[in-house]
């Protein structure tokens, strides 16, 4: 692992965080904006796998960002499409995200999915080491 900090001329917004802290913060923006983005954009159901390459390539150009995995559930789109209006957009249901952080000497992988037993598309990190 490579260990990468922000420019010392911008440590000075973030002095009372540790590398975990820092980390988990990156994992949280990363994760935010991926939704926030997202979910309502058009998708063309034949071309999922394609668009989740795309997304997954751009959104690892932030800063501290490893990896950066999109999968979009295209069975949780599909359903109650009719012809010919079956193009789908992107729900809180149908993603399932993973993002993987570092910063300094630490690694956070952190996880956007959907949980149904809270009905809720859920943030967490799933490790920090």
């Amino acid at each position: 692992m490579v260990s990468r900090r922000h420019d010392p001329s911008a440590l000075k917004y973030f002095l009372k965080l540790t590398d975990t802290e820092h980390a988990i913060f990156e994992a949280g923006i990363s994760l935010g904006a991926i939704f926030h983005q997202l979910v309502g954009m058009p998708v063309n159901l034949e071309k999922i796998e394609e668009l989740e390459k795309a997304l997954s390539n751009a959104f690892s150009s932030q800063p501290f960002r490893v990896r950066t995995e999109i999968k979009i559930n295209v069975e949780k789109i599909r359903k109650g499409l009719l012809e010919p209006y079956d193009y789908g957009v992107v729900t809180p249901e149908s993603l399932d995200v993973i993002v993987i952080v570092e910063y300094g000497d630490v690694r956070v992988k952190a996880r956007l999915r959907w949980i149904d037993e809270l009905g809720y598309p859920l943030m967490y990190i799933e490790e920090a080491t």
